[in-house]
């Protein structure tokens, strides 16, 4: 069921692979403690605080919408009630 060598190779591609594995996570765990403010070093909090600041993002994207969606309506309302005065006055 395979020679010690192939075993041995077959050991050395799995760790390698692994290594690389690794290497990917700690790479974008990195990255994210880079973007995200207030970071410890640690991976756990990183990851923590990342999703803390997404949520955070999110949120904070939610409520622009609606008050611009809201400016948006008064704007367009002070337009309509400008037009409709502008119409009157002619």
């Amino acid at each position: 069921v395979g020679s010690e060598e192939w075993h041995r190779v077959r050991r050395d591609n799995h760790k390698e692979v692994e290594r690389r594995r690794r290497e990917t996570i700690n790479e974008g765990i990195n990255e994210l403690a880079k973007i995200v403010p207030n970071c410890e070093k640690n991976k756990g909090s990183i990851l923590q605080r990342a999703v803390q600041y997404i949520t955070q993002l999110k949120e904070a994207e939610a409520t622009n919408i609606e008050k611009w969606t809201l400016e948006k309506l008064l704007t367009e309302q002070a337009i309509a009630e400008l037009h409709a005065s502008n119409e009157k006055l002619k």
